[in-house]
């Protein structure tokens, strides 16, 4: 038993040690906060400047849209600039908004200026404005510098042009003006908590507009002086200098102005001095239990703690920096093989858009479990970013797909929360140790790659990193960059393919078919190449937009000719299909080109149920009851069960060309073919078989059962004028 005198000193040496404790923990967890805190703000204000900037651009983007279609409006309508005075065909399709005034053109010979809402006076001449000036040198739709005014209110306004011309020469300007009264709002409508301000700026620094009064005290010279050196680095290195206010800036696209955000200093001192009594609170807690273990043991009992702070704190699991160094120090061994995984939720974005933030952590946490249940031992699972898992395991010999197999299998299940069903979509990318790499860095960056090779018709939606991969990456990357140079110089044209009813020898509809012709590539490059990298990309709603306009523009060009096309089918990628402006865009662009609904068919694949087949559906039949057509396209490939068959508004299945392949020498595809067209017919669906190439194959699904046939037995795809001339022979 310990004296009086050893207990008393035992007892002063916990009370100093728990002294020294906090005060460290105190130092600790104020340089902690403080900087976690810079951090968070500067994220925060960034994320609200970036919503701006897509806000506004968003709103420039559709202003030069609208000047732009009034300016080809002109153009196909080859109309008199000189003579034509009404507008009232045009806004009836085309409303202003968004602040826009004074819709018109200027005939560049004439100086004739032709304007909606204001009485253009008599020895006004448009020519000799500088924002007509501005728009006659650009070979686009651009806005100008802001102006004032020539009427007594002296407000500032920006004109918006675009260039009109005739077989390919300038002939005038179609032009409309704007207030700043939109972007104003958009800055009202953020929340800068306290004392936080936005405007907005020049290039050189001056203030364009602003609500504030103290505008001087918030943007000093000093600041407005920086600014043209700090545009491009986003935040301004003048913390110190200016009332210690520190400043985020965004330029916006279409624009010679930035938004700018002034947070002050005060406001990250302040949050850290409660953030830091907070966090002094759990480290108090901790080091109580410490000093504790400390007094009943010698142990080293620090390191568990350590642990501690390395791990997520949504999952448990160890973070990136964490998981790195326990595999570096504790699997990376010599004659010990292993795999590692990175795991990507592909929709994550999505459902935590759709679902409360304590339903997304529930569902991260059961998707550990999940793939926790199959990893075997030895092993780990980290926490890479919110919808990324990272994953190591030791095998023995050579590591095989079995475990990659039934771990796909179960993430792709069904997740049930608070009564509701939440799909997830995931990619898994897969590279071995040595063979792939002999550190964790060389493992990660290899697992990427293969995740980045996985297709979206591999229905494993897993890959395993090859030497091959390494070159089919740097190929779609290249593939990848021509393609935005392709979108924007309209690389990409439409073929379409007929479709016959083989009963009578009729057309009754078109396929229409995406071709690219690469000017940097220099070579023609197949759908089966970029469609694939465009959906893993980003770039397929970009491109189903382009693909959407251009069929409708040729539908409303075949309409005024007299051409009976009866029913054009575009194809829509799941990504396109779900996009959030999708339905709006399609409906606008309807009114645009002066086309029915009831001549458009949408064909879908089976994927597109597999992110949300709730939201799906219900989209579906929105378009249905608007008048479109809904055809599933490769049907018997995908993944969606005959139940979401039943509820969905489909007209038309597409039998895949895999199933009719040699389908007169096959028993097995022709029953299974058989059974696919009894169902359809059950359902009060068409049937239409794609690919046919030869008559024994058009034979057979006619007999059958399946009269409404596609493929080169019948047509290749047709350029628009070639299909004219297929039109008038068999409509």
């Amino acid at each position: 038993m310990l004296c009086t005198s050893n207990k008393n000193k035992l007892v002063i040496s916990f009370i100093a040690l728990l002294l020294i404790g906090l005060v460290a923990s105190t130092l600790i967890a104020y340089l902690h906060v403080k900087n976690r805190i810079e951090v968070a703000i500067q994220t925060e204000i960034q994320l609200k400047a970036n919503f701006v900037v897509n806000e506004l651009t968003h709103w420039t983007i559709g202003v030069v849209e609208q000047v732009n279609s009034f300016a080809l409006y002109l153009e196909d309508h080859d109309l008199d600039i000189e003579q034509h005075h009404n507008f009232d065909e045009f806004l009836k399709w085309h409303p202003y908004k968004n602040g826009m005034q004074y819709l018109g053109y200027v005939d560049d010979i004439t100086g004739k200026y032709s304007v909606s809402e204001w009485q253009v006076p008599q020895r006004y001449d448009a020519r000799k404005r500088d924002w007509y000036k501005a728009g006659k040198q650009a070979s686009k739709a651009v806005f100008g510098q802001p102006y004032i005014s020539i009427e007594s209110d002296k407000q500032a306004w920006l004109a918006v042009t675009s260039p009109i011309k005739s077989q390919g020469k300038y002939i005038g300007l179609a032009s409309a003006h704007v207030t700043f009264d939109y972007m104003l709002s958009v800055l009202r409508n953020i929340d800068m908590d306290m004392a936080g301000n936005a405007f907005l700026v020049d290039l050189h620094g001056s203030i364009v507009f602003s609500e504030l009064q103290n505008v001087d005290d918030i943007w000093p010279q000093q600041a407005k002086s920086l600014f043209p050196l700090a545009q491009s680095a986003g935040i301004l290195p003048i913390t110190e200098t200016t009332s210690h206010t520190f400043y985020v800036s965004k330029p916006i696209k279409g624009l010679t102005s930035h938004i700018v955000f002034a947070i002050p200093n005060q406001l990250i001192t302040n949050q850290t001095y409660q953030g830091t009594l907070t966090l002094l609170a759990k480290f108090l807690v901790i080091f109580i239990m410490v000093t504790i273990a400390l007094y009943f043991s010698n142990r080293h009992i620090l390191a568990p703690l350590f642990d501690y702070l390395e791990l997520d704190s949504v999952t448990s699991l160890p973070s990136k920096k964490h998981f790195k160094q326990q595999v570096e120090q504790h699997f990376l061994v010599p004659k010990k093989n292993g795999r590692l995984l990175i795991i990507n939720m592909e929709n994550f974005n999505r459902i935590t858009a759709s679902y409360p933030a304590a339903y997304v952590s529930l569902l991260q946490n059961i998707i550990k479990e999940r793939v926790q249940a199959q990893l075997p031992g030895p092993s780990l699972l980290g926490n890479f970013s919110e919808s990324r898992y990272i994953a190591y395991y030791q095998v023995n010999g050579d590591a095989n797909n079995e475990l990659l197999d039934t771990l796909s299998s179960a993430l792709a299940e069904k997740y049930e929360i608070a009564g509701g069903e939440i799909y997830c979509n995931f990619r898994i990318g897969a590279s071995d140790y040595p063979e792939h790499g002999q550190n964790i860095e060389t493992l990660i960056d290899n697992a990427f790659s293969a995740l980045a090779s996985v297709s979206r018709q591999n229905c494993n939606n897993y890959s395993v990193f090859t030497a091959q991969i390494n070159q089919e990456f740097s190929d779609a990357q290249q593939i990848h960059n021509a393609m935005k140079k392709g979108l924007s110089s309209s690389e990409f044209t439409m073929v379409y393919q007929p479709q016959v009813n083989v009963s009578t020898g009729k057309l009754f509809a078109v396929e229409s078919l995406v071709r690219w012709h690469s000017h940097s590539l220099n070579r023609m490059v197949s759908p089966a190449e970029f469609i694939p990298i465009a959906e893993s990309n980003g770039l397929m709603v970009s491109l189903g937009d382009n693909i959407i306009r251009q069929v409708f523009r040729q539908i409303s060009k075949w309409n005024k000719q007299g051409v009976e096309v009866p029913l054009v089918s575009i194809n829509i990628s799941p990504q396109q299909l779900l996009a959030n402006n999708f339905y709006d865009n399609l409906l606008v662009n309807i009114q645009y080109f002066e086309i029915s609904p009831v001549q458009i068919e949408l064909e879908i694949t089976e994927t597109c149920l597999l992110v949300n087949p709730k939201e799906t559906i219900a989209l579906l039949y929105k378009l249905s009851q608007q008048g479109f057509s809904i055809a599933i396209d490769d049907f018997g490939t995908g993944y969606s069960s005959l139940e979401y068959l039943n509820s969905m508004p489909l007209h038309k299945l597409k039998i895949d060309r895999t199933f009719i392949v040699d389908l007169d020498k096959k028993e097995k595809s022709a029953v299974l073919v058989k059974t696919i067209i009894a169902m359809a017919n059950n359902l009060g669906l068409s049937v239409l078989a794609e690919g046919v190439e030869s008559q024994e194959e058009a034979d057979t699904l006619l007999a059958l059962g399946c009269d409404k046939i596609q493929g080169y037995l019948y047509s290749k795809p047709l350029i628009a004028k070639d299909l004219e001339a297929y039109v008038a022979e068999k409509v």
